[in-house]
């Protein structure tokens, strides 16, 4: 039971995130343009990530109410059992970092198009096909493997919705990578909801077979957490650049800036991976 009702509550959160915060931040630098408003604010002595840090907050400010509003419902899950405080935790980072990505690809989309409802469709229309690329890509990965166990792909990293079923079925299993229950299904026996479709169909490539221990299910949300962070700072250092109304890829200390802080990002992003998947056994 309560793994089922914590399935329920973060593929929930995951959805709700994916359709509301491309559509408060699209307007962000848009709107400007539409209500001639944004002579004025470049004209302000704020500098362009002064400007985007600004509109991302305010506008990821009703996304953080709702996040945090769902904590209480998470600590009554805790009562029923089947799940420990660390897969909360770990759910409430992705669930962080997908609002952050989401966020930030929405003002890119803002700060591309000077009207309000192009932006939010571009941003839609993005958000899904990285969704459905990560999927076909698995897929054809899967269809063009040879006979044996299913092969499965990190790029289910790349869809929100794959990376928070893999921290689901990451509670699910007794401890660490043990092997996972009723692995043929890719499911858990005692987690009815992960068993019915539509969310039978989002484990699809998340165990791994071939573990000399047996099927595993596929951290996949660990590279989530790295790949989140690196594509948001990409998207606010487009963005810093296509908000200036004259010279727009003149370079200067602040790409010195977010260039130290990318490869800053990848390299711990890179340690901590290779920390987590070299010992057997780590959850």
């Amino acid at each position: 039971m309560g793994q089922g009702l914590f399935a329920a509550l973060a593929l929930t959160m995951t959805l709700l995130i994916l359709f509301v915060t491309p559509a408060l931040t699209a307007g962000a630098i848009s709107g400007e343009h539409e209500q001639l408003t944004y002579d004025l604010l470049v004209a302000t002595p704020l500098p362009p990530g002064r400007i985007l840090s600004g509109k991302l907050v305010a506008a990821l400010w009703y996304v953080l109410l709702l996040l945090f509003a769902a904590v209480p419902l998470g600590s009554v899950i805790l009562l029923f059992g089947g799940l420990a405080p660390h897969d909360l935790l770990r759910a409430l980072a992705l669930l962080l970092l997908t609002a952050l990505a989401a966020g930030m690809l929405g003002l890119l989309c803002s700060a591309l198009s000077r009207r309000t409802l192009r932006a939010t469709i571009l941003a839609y229309l993005l958000i899904m096909l990285v969704i459905m690329g990560a999927y076909f890509v698995a897929m054809l990965r899967a269809s063009t493997a040879q006979p044996g166990p299913p092969i499965t792909s990190h790029a289910l990293a790349a869809s929100p919705l794959s990376a928070m079923t893999s921290v689901v079925l990451r509670g699910a299993q007794p401890a660490g990578d043990q092997p996972v229950v009723n692995a043929p299904s890719m499911t858990v026996d005692s987690n009815l909801l992960m068993n019915m479709p539509p969310f039978s169909t989002l484990t699809y490539g998340l165990v791994d077979y071939n573990k000399p221990i047996g099927p595993t299910v596929l951290p996949v949300y660990r590279y989530a957490y790295v790949g989140y962070a690196l594509f948001s700072i990409v998207c606010y250092w487009l963005a810093g650049h296509l908000v200036l109304p004259r010279r727009r890829w003149r370079l200067g200390w602040h790409d010195l800036r977010m260039a130290l802080l990318l490869l800053g990002v990848a390299a711990l992003g890179a340690w901590y991976l290779d920390l987590w998947a070299a010992p057997v056994g780590v959850g």
